[in-house]
């Protein structure tokens, strides 16, 4: 099959912490294999908060024209 080519937009996605309302968060651990919880800690305040089956910050493309 060949390849075909498209334009995309790239976004970032962040997590503010809930704790503070200003730092944002970074993933500081592996995923736990069996709840696929992964350990956060927020950038400024250092609160520790674990996300189920999402890493912050990410990318996510969308199409150009959305």
């Amino acid at each position: 099959m060949p390849e075909i080519k498209r334009e995309v937009k790239t976004i970032e996605t962040n997590y503010v912490c809930d704790e503070c309302g200003y730092g944002m968060m970074r993933q500081v651990g592996p995923a736990n294999e069996e709840t696929d919880e992964i350990p956060h800690e927020c950038a400024i305040c250092g609160h520790h908060q674990t996300f189920k089956g999402v890493t912050y910050p990410h990318i996510t493309y969308l199409d150009a024209e959305d």
